[in-house]
């Protein structure tokens, strides 16, 4: 029988997802590539981040609405 979704395990996945993201910008920031490059890749990052994260946090507010009105109205 599979075990119910526990959301602080998601909260842990993200969080160490962070870190590790965070340690790979100081070490990219670190390095010695020119600092032009480093910014594009900086961006480049952010940005494929943000479409990735976006619309999980997006849909998991929408989710947690939709369980919540359900909830109200006894369905």
């Amino acid at each position: 029988m599979a075990k119910p979704y526990n959301p602080k395990t998601g909260y842990a996945l993200v969080g160490i997802m962070v870190t590790l993201i965070l340690i790979a910008h100081i070490f990219l920031w670190r390095s010695d590539m020119p600092s032009g490059e480093k910014l594009a890749w900086t961006i480049v990052n952010f940005t494929a981040w943000t479409v990735i994260l976006a619309p999980v946090f997006l849909v998991g507010r929408w989710l947690k609405a939709v369980e919540a009105k359900n909830k109200r109205s006894g369905d």
